[in-house]
């Protein structure tokens, strides 16, 4: 199996569980939609990272559970993260949350930045990854930084590239041209 059939299969197995939530955003609920941001999420991310999130999901199925109940309810603050994965998902948020602020500093616009929703939303995310994932996945981050990448630009890359940009400088300046022109109509 290759990488984007991977990520086909990730976002395909996500949308069912997702599809079993009462989800309020009309938006999510397209199914090219949230397959493409899913697909977007993980597609920085290493092959043996990704092997292995599937085979979370699969158990997930198996075990008649689903990880974006357990996500969303983490969020509402419902659920708690176990305590065994605090150590490595610290760890994880850490990074993801510099990676973020340094993009909103390049691209305001862009590229938004809530500190404390983003870290929540990751963490409870993270929290339901197997140990076994989250050991690869702070591998991917911890090999991305001593490259010098910063995995949520490339995500951010793949997300509008494939929406017609050329680049996220692109991206900025039409936003930054939108809000001037929304502030000179007003």
């Amino acid at each position: 199996m290759e990488k984007d059939e991977l990520l086909r299969k990730i976002a395909e197995k996500e949308l069912q569980f997702f599809l079993k939530l009462n989800a309020k955003n009309p938006e999510c609920k397209k199914e090219d939609t949230f397959k493409f941001m899913r697909i977007a999420r993980f597609y920085p991310y290493s092959f043996l990272t990704l092997s292995s999130y599937f085979q979370d999901l699969e158990k997930y199925e198996r075990e008649r559970k689903n990880p974006l109940w357990e996500k969303y309810r983490c969020m509402e603050g419902k659920i708690s993260i176990p305590q065994e994965k605090m150590e490595i998902l610290r760890k994880i948020v850490d990074i993801e949350t510099l990676w973020i602020l340094e993009l909103h500093k390049k691209y305001p616009h862009a590229i938004q930045s809530k500190d404390e929703d983003f870290q929540r939303y990751l963490m409870c995310e993270l929290s339901t990854f197997s140990l076994n994932t989250l050991v690869f996945y702070l591998s991917d981050i911890e090999h991305a930084m001593e490259e010098g990448r910063n995995l949520a630009y490339e995500s951010y890359l793949y997300t509008f590239t494939n929406l017609g940009y050329s680049s996220l400088d692109e991206v900025e300046e039409k936003m930054r041209e939108k809000i001037e022109i929304d502030i000179f109509n007003e």
